[in-house]
């Protein structure tokens, strides 16, 4: 039997790409007036673990790309088996290239 993964590596293994970017936000500083902040954002492009989708992804700790998929994944991790999707062979830079085009990641 397979070692059961731990939640880091869930996050770690099934990133193939970053972005940075940078976003203007606005705060109310007081009734009626607002300040107008660039700050800088950064995306993940991600594969998921159940279902092999790509995704994209604004937090590092994410490993599912919907709620059905992360309810999934915990209950396999609850009857201590992983997640079905094989990330050797989804991560491999053949497979990836064609992933980060389509994003618009280099």
């Amino acid at each position: 039997m397979e070692k059961l993964l731990s939640t880091e590596e869930l996050y770690k293994l099934n990133t193939i790409g970053v972005k940075l970017y940078k976003q203007n936000r606005e705060f109310s500083a007081t009734i009626g007036d607002t300040i107008t902040k660039e700050i800088d954002r950064t995306k993940y492009l991600k594969i998921c673990w159940m279902c092999g989708k790509p995704y994209e992804s604004h937090k590092f700790n994410s490993y599912a790309c919907s709620i059905r998929c992360s309810q999934n994944i915990y209950r396999h991790r609850k009857k201590n088996r992983n997640p079905m999707a094989n990330m050797n062979v989804l991560t491999k830079e053949r497979n990836v290239k064609e992933i980060k085009e389509q994003f618009g990641y280099r």
